[in-house]
């Protein structure tokens, strides 16, 4: 997404021998590629690379107030996350989406954006 634009792109993923991961995201903007330890962490080298066109990927993992927590990023890649509410923690199942679900527009954040929000709802958590 950019501003009210959609354009329609390919992301792949994968899974490599040394336990990394990779995404590959495809469209009228050229090919970019992230890669980490994670799902959540390489779609955040592409985020990052992207912000700066002013776009957005629309997926479930771009969401303001989602985050991969350590046990999903070791088990499962971060192939799901956790959908965060301020002064409650995390059901394990009920909160965990697919990081690659679409998601709302008025949802999306900046990988920065989204850092911010996790963090005040770790304090917001740590109250209640």
């Amino acid at each position: 997404m950019r501003a009210d634009e959609r354009e329609r792109c390919m992301l792949t993923w994968r899974f490599h021998k040394d336990r990394s991961y990779s995404i590959t995201l495809s469209g009228p903007f050229g090919t970019l590629e992230g890669a980490g330890d994670d799902l959540f962490e390489a779609l955040n080298v592409i985020r990052g690379s992207l912000e700066g066109q002013g776009r957005y990927i629309a997926v479930q993992g771009a969401r303001r107030n989602t985050w991969a927590s350590g046990m999903l990023r070791d088990m499962i890649g971060a192939h799901q996350i956790y959908v965060l509410e301020p002064g409650r923690d995390i059901n394990t199942r009920k909160d965990r989406v697919d990081i690659f679900a679409e998601a709302q527009p008025d949802q999306l954040a900046t990988v920065e954006e989204q850092r911010r929000y996790y963090r005040g709802w770790q304090e917001s958590v740590r109250r209640g």
